[in-house]
């Protein structure tokens, strides 16, 4: 069976990770802008309380969502890759604001907002602006796009440092693939002819909005948060554990990610994908058992002294 690589959909993560780098080295370095060390978002420490803003998108998921008409779930994208990234920042998300990039203002914009509205409600938040530009040069027919910015009060920062071998890492799950990886995901359905309504899973179900933690934040057994998102697992690891540190990580089977490594090698899966872990807590071993179960995780590794990350399948 052909093997397809997230390179070979035409996304480079080297090249996006080299321009990331290129873009940190000309932020602002006012006194009131503070980087909290896993990079999930900005605090800006001109309130008291602080405030933390982040930004991201939905991606190629939403080409899907368009066609299928599936509006509450491309809203759920959008909240939960700025919700989930605050959260991990150790952020209580509270405003919203959004970018609509469209060929031509339609009914399915309206209808994308109204959910998007409810939702962000049911999560004691509101949408607090926006911009929505009509740019039929830039976006062909039918094809849009839309950006979200997320605000909230900064409460803590999670002390990496305090990251120590022994600790667990408990895996909060996913509820899919959430919003990374669908322009492979994509060419996989294209090439292989696959109608994503023929799969034993929900393939476009939005992503999970991990609210549950956020009254968990000022809560001493948590040592770090990962949300995990571009880059997989691999790389929200390596976000929050420090250097010279390394983990081990054991994945369970899970249909959607079973299906997809039909398609990609494992290595590629899990520098590409949430392989069914969308949000990673760090514990210390006292208290990571008991902190699983009161979140519905379960854990899946250890920090270790190693230097590398260790992640093999449960049974494989």
């Amino acid at each position: 069976m052909k093997r397809y690589t997230y390179r070979g959909s035409g996304v480079d993560v080297e090249r996006g990770d080299s321009f990331a780098d290129y873009i940190k080295e000309r932020l602002g370095k006012s006194d009131w802008i503070y980087r909290e060390p896993a990079g999930y978002a900005t605090v800006l420490k001109f309130t008291d309380p602080p405030i933390a803003v982040t930004a991201d998108g939905i991606g190629t998921k939403l080409l899907l969502h368009a066609k299928y008409g599936r509006w509450k779930d491309a809203a759920e994208d959008l909240v939960a890759m700025n919700y989930n990234d605050l959260i991990a920042a150790g952020g209580v998300p509270k405003a919203f604001v959004d970018y609509l990039g469209v060929s031509r203002i339609s009914g399915e914009h309206r209808e994308f907002l109204k959910v998007l509205i409810d939702l962000l409600k049911e999560l004691d938040m509101e949408l607090a602006g926006g911009e929505t530009a009509e740019m039929p040069d830039i976006y062909p027919q039918g094809i849009w796009d839309v950006a979200g910015f997320c605000v909230g009060i900064w409460v803590r920062e999670f002390d990496v440092k305090s990251i120590r071998p022994g600790d667990l890492l408990i895996g909060l799950p996913s509820s899919g693939f959430h919003s990374n990886g669908w322009s492979l995901i994509r060419k996989i359905l294209r090439e292989e002819n696959i109608d994503p309504d023929s799969l034993p899973f929900d393939l476009l179900k939005g992503t999970r909005i991990y609210s549950e933690l956020k009254s968990y934040l000022e809560d001493r057994r948590i040592k770090a948060l990962a949300h995990v998102t571009g880059g997989g697992i691999f790389r929200a690891l390596s976000r929050i554990i420090p250097k010279g540190l390394g983990a081990k990580v054991k994945l369970v089977k899970r249909n959607f990610v079973e299906w997809i490594l039909k398609f990609v090698d494992f290595e590629e899966a899990v520098r590409t994908f949430n392989m069914g872990w969308g949000m990673i807590v760090v514990a210390s071993k006292k208290d990571g058992e008991a902190l699983a179960e009161e979140l519905s995780g379960r854990v899946i590794g250890s920090v270790t002294e190693s230097g590398k990350f260790e992640i093999f399948m449960e049974g494989g």
